[in-house]
């Protein structure tokens, strides 16, 4: 049978399309939704409205106060230093859980992702640089074979890690050696099967992205993250985790 591609629903292009506006700056943080400015943008009744606002709440793109008005999240010193340290635990037991089971050929496969990262790097590509960090976090995520893990982590990482790592790696992209260097360590625990060492090594390469970040991170005097791409830039559609 032929597998033929299914449109998208109208909540999901109003999702996407929301989504998009905020991770490119369109949306500031801070930005009030609201629900009739929206359902004329699109054209829409209120209800596919209420759904993709819902969906980008469940992702934490979008906050809900008390007074039901929804408005684009700021992110804070406080997510990050919160919500990091907790994926590097979650990310280290699916590095161990993965070594126990880990192919040659998916080990060669993240060998790939990373020469391909120190590729882009080199080309200037620094997005592409990002989007390749999730998928080599994401193989031997999958590797690992743990939904329960896999939800915890894709939480975290869309609520919280790949807007700020990606703005970041645009504007801090020096740091990026570093984490090609730190992925050959996983890697070489990864060869040697060795569930203890490439459980640190990936716990410890979170933390050091949390470090390195926060150093060059600006906060205003309320903690939040100052968000700001270079011109004619945008950052990656959310991983897919």
């Amino acid at each position: 049978m032929a597998d033929f591609s299914k449109p998208k629903s109208m909540v999901d292009q109003i999702y996407l399309s929301i989504s998009k506006a905020i991770t490119t700056g369109i949306l500031e943080p801070g930005c009030r939704l609201v629900e009739q400015d929206l359902q004329k943008d699109f054209g829409v009744s209120r209800a596919p409205i209420r759904e993709a606002i819902r969906l980008l709440e469940a992702d934490g793109l979008v906050v809900v106060d008390a007074y039901t008005k929804k408005y684009v999240r700021n992110l804070t010193r406080e997510d990050l230093t919160d919500n990091i340290p907790v994926l590097a635990c979650l990310e280290s037991l699916a590095a161990k859980l993965a070594a126990e089971k880990i192919t040659p050929e998916q080990i060669e496969e993240l060998e790939a992702i990373n020469r391909e990262i120190q590729h882009e790097f080199t080309a200037g590509n620094f997005a592409q640089c990002a989007a390749l960090n999730f998928a080599f976090h994401r193989t031997f995520l999958k590797v690992a074979d743990n939904k329960a893990l896999r939800r915890a982590i894709r939480s975290i990482v869309k609520s919280t890690m790949w807007l700020w790592l990606t703005t970041q790696y645009y504007k801090n992209n020096t740091i990026i050696p570093s984490s090609i260097a730190e992925h050959g360590l996983i890697l070489d625990a990864f060869k040697r099967k060795d569930t203890h060492l490439v459980e640190n090594q990936v716990k410890e390469h979170i933390e050091n992205v949390l470090d390195r970040f926060l150093k060059q991170s600006k906060f205003d005097t309320e903690g939040r993250y100052q968000f700001k791409m270079p011109p004619g830039h945008s950052v990656n559609a959310a991983p897919d985790i």
